[in-house]
């Protein structure tokens, strides 16, 4: 019986760990995905809303780099969320037309940073011809950390949970086994009243009989 235990309960330890830590792992992926899933549509939201301005003005004449109201509109849009870095209105050549940052100004995008996130969204005219682009950068350290931040408490949790987890099972699977190892016992011991327990005694002892008689 000790043997049998210590051959299965090591494997069965195995089995509750690893399916204690994909279930945390899980836990922290769905978590993660939906965070930064939200921050993009939240940045989505802003690059529709400055789209639907700039839109509106090419609609009735006004092409995009004319539009010189648009520094103001695009100040307040990025200082109302300190995830964004610069929204910025980019011509078909590449050139910034006007950002929320005035260095960016009449220069040309960039490869950002890997830090740096861009949510783009086109401009159109009448004729359904692409005449601009809004590009909302945001910064994804700060969500990151924050992630980062619930991962640890995540696997602070999860581990004594796990020890419980594996010292609960590991007693009822230990359990089990001793149950199993009874009734294996009891069904291998002879049986009173048991047709085959009786007739073997009635040949072992016709047997004995015939040895003497001889």
């Amino acid at each position: 019986m000790l043997r049998l235990s210590l051959r299965i309960l090591p494997l069965f330890a195995i089995i509750v760990g690893l399916a204690m830590a994909l279930g945390a792992y899980m836990n922290f992926s769905g978590v993660r995905g939906a965070h930064l899933d939200l921050i993009e549509s939240r940045m989505q939201l802003v690059a529709d809303d400055v789209g639907t301005v700039v839109e509106m003005a090419v609609s009735v004449g006004i092409a995009a780099p004319e539009q010189v109201t648009l520094p103001g509109l695009l100040a307040r849009q990025a200082a109302a969320d300190r995830l964004i870095e610069s929204i910025d209105l980019v011509g078909p050549s590449g050139i910034v037309l006007f950002s929320s940052d005035p260095a960016r100004v009449a220069g040309a995008e960039a490869a950002d940073r890997h830090a740096i996130a861009v949510v783009d969204r086109a401009i159109v005219n009448d004729f359904g011809v692409t005449v601009a682009r809004v590009h909302v950068r945001y910064d994804t350290r700060r969500p990151g950390q924050a992630i980062s931040g619930f991962g640890q408490s995540v696997l602070t949790d999860a581990v004594p949970i796990s020890l419980g987890a594996l010292v609960a099972g590991s007693l009822a699977a230990l359990s089990i086994l001793s149950l199993l190892h009874r009734r294996a016992m009891r069904a291998t011991q002879p049986h009173p009243g048991d047709p085959l327990t009786e007739a073997g005694t009635e040949i072992d002892a016709a047997a004995g009989g015939g040895g003497g008689g001889r």
